[in-house]
């Protein structure tokens, strides 16, 4: 099974093109700077950085006694 990572990921690059054909298509630079949200979102997310960062939010708490 697909890591929930990897489509995280994917999704931001999808909504990246989304926003930027749309920017384009339509000529409103809104939609590219949200386009370029998502990207540099999706971009933070590959790398090994976020990846860690976004792991080590998804650990159980050890309680310390």
């Amino acid at each position: 099974m697909v890591d929930r990572w990897v489509i995280f990921v994917l999704l931001e690059f999808a909504s990246a093109a989304i926003g930027f054909f749309w920017g384009f298509y339509t000529g409103h630079a809104v939609f590219l700077w949200v386009g370029g949200f998502f990207f540099s979102l999706g971009v933070f997310a590959a790398t090994r950085w976020g990846f860690d960062k976004w792991k080590k939010k998804q650990k159980p708490r050890k309680w310390k006694k």
